[in-house]
């Protein structure tokens, strides 16, 4: 039995040398051949189909194809946003410098009203009558009737229609002393709203000195607190050697030591010198002698003079005072 002789296959193409190799050639391309080369028909098919390859500059890879229009509208939507984000910051940024502006003028008017209000307030309170010192409106304190409240008064005058709170108390109460003899200090105080309380030391007379004048009344200091034409009762009166003239020194050595007796025995005291070296003599009206020295320990001296008086004895000396003696 005979076979059929068999027909020849039909030539299917080869779709992979269509498509193209990692270099960007299609296989089949007359690059893509190998150097032997091969015949027939194959050869030529591949030959027709060759495709150009497109640059990759043309689209974005090699041989890819564009899209016409779509890359075209992509910076256009760019640009639209940049544009409205750029407007939307700059007002922003604007309404942020008016924001600022308006917070520095509150803070300026706030300012500039706290400083009228603290102005307007110093000037009610130094400058304005609304606390002026009223002359009578000055009371007077301490005084033992030698000063009284008129003669205060007319010594701190001159500062009627001020403001109390510019007075300067302290210096108030040096003028109180300095203009008033009698007085030893004044302590001032404020007495709202219009007045002063002046609370008064006096000096207290001790002694006296005879002078071509009269008799000079000194206290404890030896300031002469006035003059006199007759000896004052009560009073210690300061002397010296027949002939002799007392110095300052001495009629202040004597001042000084009756000054600093106790009031209830310092009335006893008639008389009192001093020689030139400062020693000073007190006699008491008692006739006895009491030999104070000089003007050390004058306030221990006192206290001793006030114990040993309670015995009798014509001569106290308290020279020593921690070592007194009587006879």
């Amino acid at each position: 039995m005979m076979r059929k002789p068999r027909a020849p296959r039909p030539e299917v193409p080869d779709d992979s040398q269509d498509a193209p190799d990692a270099s960007g050639t299609e296989k089949g391309s007359p690059g893509s051949l190998s150097s032997s080369g091969s015949s027939g028909s194959s050869g030529s098919a591949s030959r027709g189909r060759e495709l150009v390859a497109r640059p990759a500059s043309e689209g974005r890879g090699g041989g890819s194809l564009d899209v016409f229009g779509r890359r075209a509208s992509t910076p256009a939507r760019a640009d639209r946003r940049d544009r409205v984000v750029s407007t939307g910051l700059t007002d922003r940024l604007a309404e942020r410098r008016r924001a600022d502006r308006a917070l520095l003028v509150r803070r300026l008017a706030g300012l500039l009203a706290i400083g009228a209000g603290v102005a307007a307030l110093v000037w009610v309170l130094v400058f304005s009558p609304l606390l002026a010192l009223r002359t009578a409106d000055i009371t007077v304190s301490g005084s033992d009737g030698s000063v009284d409240a008129a003669a205060v008064q007319e010594a701190l005058a001159g500062h009627a229609g001020t403001s109390l709170v510019r007075l300067d108390v302290t210096a108030l109460g040096d003028e109180v002393t300095d203009d008033l003899v009698r007085v030893k200090s004044a302590a001032v105080t404020r007495s709202w709203p219009h007045g002063l309380a002046v609370a008064l030391t006096m000096r207290v007379p001790v002694a006296q000195h005879r002078t071509d004048a009269g008799y000079e009344v000194l206290d404890g200091e030896a300031v002469v607190l006035e003059t006199t034409e007759q000896p004052q009762s009560g009073l210690a009166e300061v002397t010296a050697d027949e002939g002799a003239a007392l110095t300052q020194e001495q009629v202040g050595a004597v001042a000084e030591a009756v000054g600093s007796l106790d009031s209830s025995v310092r009335p006893q005291v008639a008389s009192g010198s001093a020689t030139t070296t400062g020693q000073v003599t007190l006699v008491l009206s008692s006739g006895a002698h009491v030999v104070w020295g000089d003007s050390t320990d004058s306030d221990l001296k006192a206290e001793v003079l006030k114990v040993l008086l309670q015995q009798s004895a014509s001569t106290y000396d308290v020279s020593s005072p921690h070592s007194p003696t009587t006879s």
